[in-house]
């Protein structure tokens, strides 16, 4: 018969922690950061159109 063997819970706190960590999105950013040189320019012009600053509404154009 299979030993059945038990994870503590401090075990699994620490492995949810290290999944959430994995799983966040400072660490999705530090990868593409990582992997810069490998971008296509396809993939550089959609993170350029996420983190192009936008429009400000309210400004003296919108008064006329």
């Amino acid at each position: 018969m299979p030993r059945q063997y038990t994870v503590s819970e401090k075990v699994i706190a620490r492995n949810r922690k290290g999944a959430a960590a994995r799983n966040s999105l400072d660490c999705y950013v530090k990868q593409i950061v990582d992997r810069a040189p490998e971008l296509t320019d396809e993939q550089m012009e959609k993170l350029r159109a996420l983190l192009r600053p936008a429009p400000v509404s309210g400004g003296a154009r919108d008064a006329v």
